[in-house]
């Protein structure tokens, strides 16, 4: 009802676009006139929001309508690299700093000169690394691993979390100093549960971006019925979870959904789990084999079939996969590179909470 409602409202009013961030919700408006004045100032700016809402997105929106914009934008996420690489990754290192450092390397701050560096997923950075951070911060110069020479950088600092920031300093894990040197501008991101009636405008903006926004194949779905649809789903992984399940949808009809048999959204708490015919299945090929290999295809199975739920539920963030499952990002990671669901150079990769 409470989205309904809220439709009701904002339904007449023009759709507010601010590079790729768009919304008619009044949650969406009040983000935009933030995201604009940080656009506007040099000021350190911190965004916080659950996975998949729109992070990155955002960020690169006020650095192209910055006076900073000809300048280069460089993403380091701080929860994909490993902790020991990413110093160098961040400060760069001199000839002989380490086994194996046969040149010098610029780290993502020297590169982002003149321009804007986003530290996503700034709450995984460790309690050593921090002040070194806050150094930046402060005096706007770095030190490359192996040197003990300081360089000056001129570099708009933006960083975002899924975390509480505050509640991560209240538990000791975040530096106080380094949350109010980073939260200089604040600015909150909502969830899609919070703003349904910004659903018709994502759905249209999806579709344009697959090149299918004319077609009258995918008019089912931008019907009113399967919009409302849309909205009774809580959406844990947010935009990002949406476009995935708009792509896929597409795909599986071949970019022509049959009008009444577009997909279903996976309920949050099915009555019946198909999964329980294929543990049958598996149960009765195990009965075949020795103890020994039916419990390792057992345990792979289940492994997989695991980690895909975990992804799926946390919205392709494995930083906020690895949290749920209590294990290690690295460790996750090696689970998701032997069920092949991650390639091997993702760990590095760019960010996954757009």
């Amino acid at each position: 009802m409470g989205a309904s409602h809220e439709g009701a409202r904002v339904a007449d009013d023009p759709p507010l676009r601010f590079g790729r961030v768009v919304g008619r919700s009044p949650a969406m408006r009040q983000l935009i006139e933030l995201l604009q004045r940080a656009a506007a100032c040099e000021a350190t700016t911190l965004l916080e929001g659950e996975t998949g809402t729109g992070k990155e997105v955002s960020t690169l929106a006020i650095h192209e309508h910055s006076a900073r914009k000809s300048g280069p934008f460089v993403v380091v996420d701080c929860g994909a690299i490993p902790p020991q690489l990413l110093e160098s990754e961040l400060f760069g290192y001199e000839r002989g700093a380490f086994t194996g450092a046969v040149g010098a390397r610029v780290g993502a701050f020297e590169a982002a000169h003149g321009g804007t560096i986003f530290l996503d997923e700034i709450g995984e950075l460790g309690l050593e690394l921090q002040p070194k951070i806050l150094r930046v911060l402060e005096s706007r110069t770095i030190k490359r691993v192996g040197s003990n020479a300081y360089v000056p950088v001129d570099v708009r600092v933006i960083a975002a979390t899924n975390r509480s920031l505050r509640e991560e300093v209240a538990a000791r894990r975040f530096r106080s100093d380094l949350y109010y040197r980073l939260a200089v501008l604040h600015v909150k991101l909502p969830p899609l549960r919070e703003r349904s009636s910004d659903l018709p405008l994502l759905v249209d903006d999806v579709l344009a971006q697959l090149g299918v926004l004319d077609s009258p194949a995918v008019a089912p779905l931008r019907s009113a019925a399967y919009l409302e649809q849309l909205a009774r789903y809580r959406w844990p992984g947010n935009i990002r979870q949406l476009r995935n399940y708009l792509e896929r949808s597409v795909a599986l009809g071949g970019g022509v959904p049959a009008p009444g048999s577009e997909p279903s959204l996976p309920p949050p708490q099915p009555d019946h789990d198909p999964r329980g015919d294929a543990s049958d299945r598996l149960l009765a090929e195990a009965l075949d084999k020795p103890l020994k290999e039916a419990r390792e295809a057992w345990n792979n199975a289940f492994e997989q079939r695991y980690l895909e739920a975990l992804l799926e539920r946390h919205g392709r963030s494995v930083s906020a996969a690895a949290r749920a499952a209590g294990v290690n990002r690295v460790h996750l990671y090696r689970l998701l590179w032997k069920h092949g669901l991650r390639e091997p150079s993702a760990d590095a990769g760019p960010s996954d909470d757009g």
